[in-house]
């Protein structure tokens, strides 16, 4: 019997959509062999054996000015991007995350191709535009979506989808090995350590870096017991000697899943890393910060959620608290550090577990069942 060949190009743009990319390479290998991929990669998806068009770095722009800024350099790669696919002609189209990015291009794929049109991780609608939902189907032939309430809210819409488990939910134990990830780290077993996440994208790093440095300094005077891991991607321009004179922090780089699940507590940006966090079981709170009027439009006149985290936002309650804004100050912060400190968090932990089990993907040929349908 002959395999058929097939060609699938990717879009990804940043790093957590890199990852998911790598973890749905491997497994339409395993179905397809000799299956080819071309478009946009990052380095994990490289190592599974894909090119990349150009740096997936020049897509990294959060908010809603960043974007406006880099508006001309976003429309030349989209445009370069979207002629690759016009010229090889594959046969699926798999958006990862990124939605604004990849709408435009799968609708001007289905404007002038019959190529199918798939996008990983659903829009979030939910948060922005409910309504949007409709309009999904014209563009796309089928959505993954990785938080169980989606695929109900899609389906309603009328769109193809179906609900594929959160890839990270599988990269982690229920119980996590702190022991172990100490150990991996080379971190002390008697000390207490405190992770910080300022965010992977620039504008994030730019927005959070100082604030978690403060934290740092100031609560290691009065709690010299506490140790601090400042955790950023190995590719953060931020220089590994930058706090070689500080007592109680320590910068690692590409370390982020095992600093989490050595650290006893943290302060993390919102975003995956928020759900990272609580896969690793870890008491934490989430912060978030953006430029003044890229918030104003957001809260103002799009937000539709009380929450920006993913553990609040799957639980529909208050699990972790959050600060954003002008609520984002060293004290605040350092405020909800004790509280976390001071009190028990077994029935947060508990939580955590629960909502670790609903994310598992105890099927894997979900992925490959939808490529099959749509051949």
């Amino acid at each position: 019997m002959t395999v058929r060949k097939i060609k699938v190009a990717f879009s990804v743009g940043e790093e957590s959509g890199d990852f998911l990319g790598a973890q749905l390479i491997k497994n339409l290998k395993k179905k397809y062999p000799d299956i080819s991929f071309i478009g946009l990669a990052g380095n994990q998806m490289k190592k599974e054996g894909m090119n990349s068009l150009f740096p997936i770095e020049d897509l990294s722009v959060m908010g809603l000015i960043d974007p406006l800024i880099n508006l001309s350099k976003l429309l030349k790669r989209r445009k370069q991007l979207i002629d690759l696919i016009f010229k090889e002609q594959p046969d699926f189209f798999i958006g990862i995350d990124s939605p604004s990015f990849n709408s435009g291009i799968a609708k001007k794929i289905k404007s002038k191709t019959n190529i199918k049109t798939i996008q990983y991780v659903c829009p979030q609608f939910w948060a922005w535009r409910k309504g949007r939902a409709k309009r999904f189907k014209t563009y796309l032939d089928h959505i993954y979506s990785i938080l169980p309430f989606e695929d109900e809210l899609l389906k309603k819409a009328g769109m193809s989808s179906n609900f594929i488990g959160h890839p990270l939910a599988d990269q982690f134990d229920i119980e996590p090995d702190k022991k172990g990830a100490k150990e991996k780290l080379l971190l002390s077993e008697d000390k207490k350590y405190i992770a910080l996440l300022p965010g992977s994208r620039n504008s994030e790093i730019n927005n959070h870096l100082k604030i978690l440095e403060n934290v740092a300094r100031n609560y290691s005077q009065s709690n010299p017991n506490y140790h601090f891991l400042i955790s950023l991607t190995k590719e953060s321009l931020i220089k590994e000697d930058r706090y070689l004179n500080e007592k109680n922090i320590t910068l690692m780089k590409g370390n982020t899943r095992e600093v989490l699940k050595a650290c006893d507590y943290g302060v993390i940006t919102s975003g995956t890393a928020t759900l990272e966090a609580m896969l690793s079981k870890m008491p934490f709170c989430a912060i978030y910060k953006s430029n003044s009027l890229s918030n104003f439009i957001i809260t103002r006149f799009l937000l539709q959620l009380d929450f920006i985290s993913l553990p609040n936002i799957l639980a529909n309650k208050k699990l972790i608290p959050e600060l954003r804004q002008n609520k984002l100050k060293t004290k605040n912060i350092i405020n909800e550090l004790n509280q976390m400190i001071n009190k028990s968090n077994e029935d947060l932990i508990a939580e955590f577990k629960n909502l670790h089990r609903s994310l598992l993907n105890e099927d894997q040929n979900k992925f490959t069942n939808i490529i099959d349908k749509l051949i």
